[in-house]
This record gives C-alpha cells, sequence and structure tokens, in this order.
C-alpha cells in the first residue's frame, strides 16, 4: 500500500470511528444500512458493523467492503466465516466469503452503496453472505 493511500485510510479510519456508533443504531432499521455481526478472530467477541445494504437475491446478499480485505470485519469473516446480518429489525443467521470483485454486481447496488468505494475505496472487496432461510 503506498504512502497516499495509507494516509487517506487512516484519515477514513479516524472518521469512520466517530460516525460508526451512532450509526450502529439505525442499521437494521433504516433501509439503506444494515449490520453485519461477526466474531473477533482473537478477542471472540461478538463485533458489529453497519455497512451500506446490498441487493438481494433470494436468500443471498452482497456487501461491499470499502477497505477490501484490510477491514477488520472482513479478517473475521476470513476467520470464521458464520455471520449474523440484521436487516429490517430482523437478524439472520448466513455463512459469509470474499469473492472477486465483479463490477455487474456492484452495479446492482445503490446509488449510496456504490459511492463508498468511488469516494473512499482503496482495495474494495465484495462479500458474499448466504443467509438460512
Amino acid at each position: 500500500m503506498t504512502r497516499r493511500k495509507r494516509l487517506k485510510r487512516s484519515v477514513m479510519m479516524l472518521a469512520w470511528r466517530i460516525t460508526n456508533p451512532p450509526n450502529r443504531l439505525l442499521a437494521g432499521i433504516a433501509p439503506w444500512w444494515v449490520l453485519i455481526e461477526t466474531v473477533g478472530r482473537r478477542s471472540g467477541k461478538l463485533r458489529r458493523t453497519s455497512l451500506a445494504r446490498g441487493p438481494f437475491d433470494g436468500d443471498t446478499t452482497w456487501l461491499i467492503s470499502v477497505h477490501g480485505r484490510h477491514a477488520s470485519w472482513v479478517t473475521n469473516i476470513d476467520d470464521s466465516p458464520t455471520v449474523r446480518l440484521r436487516v429490517k429489525q430482523r437478524w439472520r443467521t448466513g455463512t459469509a466469503s470474499v469473492v472477486r470483485y465483479e463490477p455487474a454486481i456492484i452495479r446492482r447496488f445503490n446509488r449510496y452503496a456504490r459511492s463508498g468505494p468511488a469516494m473512499v475505496g482503496i482495495d474494495p472487496a465484495l462479500i458474499r453472505v448466504d443467509l438460512t432461510p
């Protein structure tokens, strides 16, 4: 990662540390956000992260990680792929995996979700979550 990308990531991490706590309260209730719950890879504690909601295909949904595999919640998924996702005030269990970044899938996201990788995307990744019915 270049020096410029590291600086950009540090600035965005600071901004997200300030804005994410209030956003977590709305995630899963507001229609454009979801809340993903992962298990910390070192601590074993439950970690909740608010994200922009992606498209649903039946029991499959897609999420974007703006920081790619560098994001803590993505490294947690690599270690333990079982997740819970809060959508429309309801928790659902599923299995998440990091897949290749597909522009065709990204085009299906709403404008708000697509703006993240365009504005601050350092190494964006696409996450597929297969929810249990």
